[in-house]
């Protein structure tokens, strides 16, 4: 069993670097740096102006080292086919989830560490917690973690049933107290989540395969979706729905819609990847421009934002190339293109619209600011009229060989 966890974990961590290399692209990278560097701005120039040792900031920092514990569920890469060919190893898999775990904590240390240091001068200068303190709160974190994904593990048993969000609220109030500067808690509590949680089972019931077979296709499209706002991931299942609340944005009346521009909007409206990113991008926009309080950065940002939103709807002009009834039926094809940029323009226009409201909330409104929200709007306009029409007509004839 050991050895087919680590063929499994070989073959994952393949398919997981192909990936990734396609989400790390040129764009996202510039993207990052933007991001990265306007937070590190905001962050360096907060730091000269905020007052010391408010009664909320170790709460705070509690509350901000937690966050990474919500990544990094427990990964098994149990297939379908396991609940038949693998049914009598139940004795076998505790050696088979060992390696699992350990692939389990590389990101959520990963996370820990870096937002640790990230969190470091705030937490030690205007926080007032000891360096050893804080860095036993780091350790401790890390330890949480683990034991979180040791409780993931039993909880594929039939005889054990702890849910998620109990052992998150009980990290939570360990976190916090050990910020509160009582750090010797965050140990007592480990030690006592461990005793009480996995210390009372000394033989291991029946594997329950239907679940663990379940929590990791879940698992593993939360993953795949991540993928798929920077890239195709053919392995994901896309999961159509109506959304009732959006059905004003549809004609009431489809006997004269273009079919094209109906199945555009549809796919828009319905497709969770395609609505989905267009929501995240949105609040992308409006958080980092809420952190970085600042006209300037926020028009960049948000501009950056806009384009990128652009970038990852474009596989919507090949959308219904693999469909067989699209090819069949008689729809026009030859202005399919233009019928799309209608679609994206009104999506980029209601994005536009609310990154300015938002920014008269967060922002100080000025005439700077009005000025900002004009320039993003022509921006807005040059990449609907100019990149948008041509990345789309290039995109049809190289599948079509149509405008």
């Amino acid at each position: 069993m050991r050895e087919l966890a680590k063929k499994r974990l070989n073959e994952n961590l393949k398919q997981s670097v192909k990936y990734l290399t396609l989400v790390f692209n040129d764009f996202f990278i510039l993207a990052l740096i933007f991001l990265v560097g306007a937070l590190m701005f905001w962050y360096a120039q907060a730091m000269k102006t905020m007052p010391s040792n408010l009664w909320f900031y170790k709460p705070l920092v509690g509350l901000i080292m937690w966050l990474p514990l919500l990544t990094g569920r427990l990964v098994t890469l149990l297939k379908d086919a396991d609940m038949q060919f693998l049914f009598t190893q139940d004795a076998k898999m505790e050696e088979y989830l060992k390696p699992m775990i350990k692939y389990s904590m590389v990101l959520p240390i990963i996370l820990i560490v870096l937002l640790g240091g990230i969190l470091f001068p705030f937490a030690t200068i205007k926080a007032g917690i000891p360096v050893w303190s804080y860095a036993l709160i780091v350790i401790g974190t890390i330890w949480l973690k683990g034991c979180m994904l040791l409780i993931e593990k039993e909880n594929l048993y039939f005889y054990y049933n702890s849910p998620n969000w109990l052992s998150l609220v009980i990290t939570l109030a360990v976190l916090l107290i050990g910020c509160l500067g009582s750090y010797i808690y965050p140990i007592e509590a480990v030690v006592l989540m461990i005793i009480a949680h996995l210390g009372t089972k000394k033989e291991k019931g029946i594997f329950d395969w239907r679940y663990a077979i379940k929590a990791e296709q879940a698992r593993k499209d939360r993953v795949y979706s991540v993928f798929s706002m920077f890239t195709d991931v053919a392995e994901k299942q896309v999961n159509i729905k109506r959304r009732k609340y959006l059905d004003f944005l549809l004609p009431k009346s489809i006997a004269k819609e273009n079919p094209n521009l109906f199945l555009y909007r549809r796919s828009l409206l319905r497709n969770p990847e395609y609505l989905n990113l267009l929501v995240r991008m949105t609040v992308f926009a409006i958080l980092i421009s809420w952190l970085v309080q600042d006209w300037k950065w926020a028009l960049g940002l948000s501009a950056l934002v806009i384009f990128l939103t652009v970038y990852q709807l474009l596989p919507m002009a090949t959308e219904f190339d693999r469909n067989f009834m699209y090819r069949v039926y008689p729809i026009e094809r030859q202005n399919r293109g233009k019928d799309l940029v209608k679609v994206l323009t009104l999506g980029l226009f209601i994005q536009w619209l609310l990154i300015s409201i938002f920014w008269l909330v967060v922002l100080p409104i000025n005439i700077n600011l009005f000025e900002a929200m004009a320039i993003l709007l022509v921006f807005t306009v040059l990449v609907i009229a100019a990149y948008l029409p041509s990345k789309v007509k290039k995109m049809n004839q190289k599948n079509f060989g149509i405008r």
